[in-house]
């Protein structure tokens, strides 16, 4: 086989092992990260079960058999000072019933070695029972055979006490052994309980961290992908590295997403294109030929007939502002992620705007209160622009004849820079402020010019997105004692004005 081909049966084996082995969803994830990080705890708590056993079977065994040889060593030496008496009354009394009453007892003395047999005792081994168990057999049938055997009988029993009382003695040893036994074990299971607690413990914490990152990292990388998916910047391929397979599902949907989205936008910059192009060009001639109506070009007119000329003129002036509003706002749609900060005079640009509006200003003799002092702020200028443009057109549209607009702006070093606009219109109502600045919700207050077209409820939230990309904020608030002014607030740039 070629050495190229083992490798790629090598790679798709682990490939195939690596699909196999990660779990399919979230709920598989977090099931086998719990298993991963209860192992340690589960290894300790079965240990310890173990030495809990070992040290109850000890204890058990201790308790048990210690207090078993105690009993069985006492006995022996009370039946061992029986069958001493009672051979010794023999020796005197000669009654055949003394015989009888000393075999009794040594049968019962036999009983108890046995008991200790069967204890099984290290430090007590069964030959020697068993040897002092024939011996004393041995002195039950001698036992009245005569005045000398009687006295072996006496002396013998004499040197079996020395042994009960060496039986007593391992007796005693055996309870000691145990007892250090039972110690050693105890201080086993303390020190692997303490290895437990500063090592196993240690290993869970840092492997539920681990796991933790693990988990989290995907969903961070998912958190940024919509993050830049809601600023419109589609040109990031979404690329999630999971250890399930369901993110990574949710990462190939949201890269289909990411593709969705920037087709759809491409084709509404197209059609903003197309738009402009088609309602400009009409819109152009229109106010071109009703100023050369307006200006007598083509004849003198009526003063009807100039009437109907100025209306015609004002609102496809009207209309032309409305066409600029809504491609601004698109515009703005597009390119408020990329603000250009620079330094400038927000005093000459409001100046700027009143100049700009002049006509329409004039034609419903306003009169404009604005800040004749510098206002220097960083900021991205066109988005003041947009904001200071709005804001007048929608002062001057709502103004009764003869009305006064007041521009008024707050320069903070540290807070930042507030931008006041306030007329003698009707104002806002307390029920619209929360969605006045909504695309494409309008008031229900009534334009003061005869001549007004109602507004598209566009140009109210240019105004406030171009303040939130500052991370300021739009609204409208009670000043003194007008009670509806839109205020707008442009917080200071990296410790700068």
């Amino acid at each position: 086989m070629p050495r190229g081909d083992s490798h790629n049966e090598t790679s798709a084996r682990r490939r195939l092992l690596g699909v196999l082995l990660r779990p399919r969803s979230i709920n598989g994830l977090v099931l086998a990260s719990f298993a991963v990080v209860a192992t340690p705890l589960m290894v300790a708590i079965v240990a310890s079960v173990v030495y809990v056993n070992q040290l109850n079977a000890q204890s058990e065994r201790l308790v048990m058999q210690g207090v078993a040889v105690t009993r069985d060593s006492k006995r022996l030496n009370s039946l061992l000072i029986s069958m001493e008496r009672s051979a010794r009354q023999y020796r005197v009394l000669g009654q055949a019933d003394l015989v009888d009453r000393f075999r009794s007892q040594a049968q019962a003395f036999e009983g108890e070695l046995k008991s200790l047999a069967r204890l099984h005792l290290d430090t007590v081994p069964s030959w020697n029972l068993s040897s002092l168990r024939e011996q004393v057999a041995g002195l039950a049938q001698r036992l009245g055979t005569g005045d000398k055997q009687t006295d072996q009988v006496i002396s013998t029993l004499n040197t079996i006490r020395h042994s009960t009382d060496a039986i007593a003695d391992q007796g005693a040893r055996f309870v000691d052994q145990e007892l250090d036994h039972l110690q050693r074990t105890a201080r086993h299971a303390r020190l692997f309980l303490l290895v437990c607690v500063f090592a196993l413990i240690p290993a869970a914490v840092a492997l539920g961290l681990f796991l933790t990152f693990v988990i989290a990292r995907p969903l961070r990388q998912i958190l940024d992908a919509v993050s830049h998916l809601g600023t419109g910047d589609f040109s990031r391929p979404v690329s999630i590295v999971a250890p399930a397979a369901e993110l990574d599902r949710l990462g190939e949907r949201l890269d289909w997403m990411r593709q969705r989205l920037a087709t759809l936008d491409e084709e509404k910059q197209q059609f903003i294109r197309h738009m402009s192009h088609e309602l400009k060009t009409p819109l152009a001639s229109i106010r071109e030929g009703t100023e050369l109506l307006a200006d007598g070009s083509v004849g003198v007119l009526s003063e009807a007939q100039r009437e109907v000329a100025t209306i015609l003129q004002s609102n496809s002036q009207d209309l032309a502002a409305l066409i600029d509003n809504l491609l601004n706002s698109a515009t703005w749609q597009q390119q408020r992620a990329r603000l250009e900060y620079t330094e400038f005079d927000l005093a000459a640009l409001i100046e700027r705007m009143v100049e700009r509006q002049k006509l329409a200003i004039e034609a419903r003799d306003l009169r404009v209160d604005r800040p004749r002092s510098p206002v220097i702020l960083s900021a991205d200028r066109d988005r003041l622009h947009l904001i200071v443009d709005n804001l007048l057109a929608n002062a001057v549209k709502f103004s009764p004849m003869g009305g006064t607009i007041r521009i008024e702006v707050e320069y903070g070093p540290t807070e930042g820079t507030d931008l006041y606009v306030s007329d003698d219109g009707p104002g806002v109502a307390t029920t619209e402020r929360e969605r006045i600045f909504e695309a494409f919700v309008r008031g229900s207050s009534t334009p003061g010019g005869k001549s007004a077209v109602k507004g598209t409820g566009i140009g109210l939230s240019v105004v406030r997105d171009c303040a939130e990309a500052h991370g300021g904020y739009a609204q409208v608030v009670v000043r003194g004692h007008r009670d509806s002014v839109f205020h707008v607030h442009i917080p200071r740039r990296n410790g700068r004005a």
